[in-house]
C-alpha cells in the first residue's frame, strides 16, 4: 500500500542526487522491499519522513512530493478515483483512504456554509513533519483534481497554521493565489458546486470493483494497527487516572507481555501511546480552556508542573505557555 508513496519520494530525492539510503535508517526496511506490497505502521512512515526531510534540507520537500504524485502511480487507489462519478466523490474517497496512506494524520471533511473543507490536525507530531505531511496531502489532492478536470474550473482555498516561507511562489503556482498562512488551522476548501462536477472517466461498473479491492487492502492496514488505536481510545476514556499497561491489557482481554509484543508488531511501545494521548489531551486543555498549567499537570497524572513543562517540552518542541499564547494570538485574528 505504501510503496507508490515511497518510490515517488525517492524519486524527487534522486532527481536532486541525494543518498537515498540514508532515508530507511531505523526504519526497518530497505529500498528493495518497495519491490513487494507493503504495509507500513506510522512510526515507520514518520521515520522514513523524517529522514527525508534531513537530508533533503527542503522545507517545501512535502510540496515537491505530493504534487509529483500522479494518479497512475497510485495504482489500485488510482483507478478507483479517476472511475469516480464527480470531484466530490474522488476527494472522498481520497481523504477515506488517507490513514492507510498517512496514518498520523487526523483528516476529516467538513461543510460550512457553501463550502467543503478538508481539515487537518496532528499536535503529537513535530512541527516539520506535520507540515511536510500537510503539504504533501494538499499537494496530492490538486495534482490529482489537476487531472481530473482542466486547472483553473475549481476554486480553490487553503490556509496552512505556520509562517509564510520566505519563497511563496511555489504555493501560488500549485494552489492558485488564495492561500493564507499564520492560521489558526490547515485547511483546503473547495466550492461546494465545484465538487458537483462530473468526471469524465467515471465508470460505475468499475467504480465499485477497485473500491471494494480498496476496501480490502483499507481493512488489512486497519487491522494491523487496531491494538494501537484500541489502546488509545481506552487511554482517552480513563479519564484523570490513566491505567498502566496491565490494567490496559485487562481491557483488551489480554496478557500484559501480549499485548506489548502486539504493539511491538505495529511499531509501538505502550509509553509512547500514553505520551501520544497525554500530548493530545494537554493542547486541547491548554486551546480550549482557561485550566492553570498545575491543574492541567493534574489532570494528566504528573506529580508536579515541573514534570509536565518539561515532557510537553519534548513532546512539542513548546512550552504549554507558547502554546497558550499562540491560541489566544489566533483567536483574537479570527474574530
Amino acid at each position: 500500500m505504501h510503496s507508490f508513496y515511497l518510490k515517488t519520494l525517492l524519486n524527487v530525492l534522486k532527481a536532486r542526487k541525494l543518498d537515498v539510503s540514508l532515508v530507511f535508517n531505523n526504519s526497518g526496511i530497505s529500498e528493495v522491499d518497495l519491490e513487494s506490497e507493503l504495509n507500513l505502521t506510522a512510526q515507520q512512515l514518520d521515520t522514513i519522513s523524517t529522514n527525508a526531510l534531513q537530508v533533503s534540507t527542503d522545507r517545501q520537500l512535502g510540496l515537491l512530493v505530493g504534487s509529483s504524485m500522479d494518479i497512475p502511480s497510485q495504482g489500485i487507489f488510482g483507478y478507483a478515483i479517476i472511475t469516480s462519478t464527480t470531484i466530490g466523490d474522488a476527494l472522498k474517497l481520497m481523504v477515506r483512504y488517507n490513514k492507510a496512506l498517512l496514518p498520523s494524520l487526523d483528516v476529516k471533511v467538513l461543510s460550512r456554509e457553501s463550502r467543503v473543507e478538508v481539515l487537518i490536525k496532528a499536535p503529537h507530531l513535530p512541527d516539520e513533519l506535520k507540515r511536510f505531511y500537510v503539504e504533501l496531502l494538499y499537494a496530492a489532492i490538486m495534482r490529482s483534481g489537476n487531472t481530473l478536470i482542466p486547472k483553473g474550473k475549481t476554486s480553490v482555498h487553503l490556509e496552512f497554521d505556520y509562517d509564510a516561507p520566505y519563497d511563496e511562489a511555489p504555493y501560488q503556482q500549485l494552489f492558485g493565489a488564495k492561500v493564507k498562512f499564520s492560521s489558526n488551522r490547515s485547511v483546503m476548501s473547495f466550492d461546494q458546486a465545484d465538487l458537483e462536477l462530473g468526471i469524465a472517466t467515471a465508470n460505475p461498473v468499475a467504480r465499485d470493483i477497485f473500491r471494494r479491492e480498496c476496501d480490502r487492502l483499507l481493512s488489512r492496514d486497519t487491522h494491523r494497527g487496531m491494538v494501537s488505536e484500541r489502546v488509545q481510545e481506552v487511554l482517552l476514556q480513563s479519564g484523570t487516572e490513566f491505567p498502566n499497561c496491565m490494567r490496559v491489557a485487562n481491557q483488551l482481554h489480554m496478557s500484559e507481555s501480549t499485548l506489548q509484543r502486539r504493539l511491538a508488531k505495529e511499531g509501538y511501545k505502550f509509553q509512547q501511546l500514553l505520551d501520544q494521548v497525554r500530548n493530545k489531551l494537554a493542547n486541547e486543555y491548554l486551546t480550549g480552556t482557561q485550566l492553570t498549567v498545575n491543574e492541567i499537570a493534574a489532570l494528566l497524572g504528573f506529580s508536579d508542573a515541573a514534570n509536565f513543562r518539561r515532557s510537553f517540552k519534548r513532546w512539542s518542541q513548546k512550552t504549554p505557555t507558547m502554546v497558550r499564547n499562540e491560541a489566544y494570538v489566533d483567536n483574537r485574528t479570527s474574530r
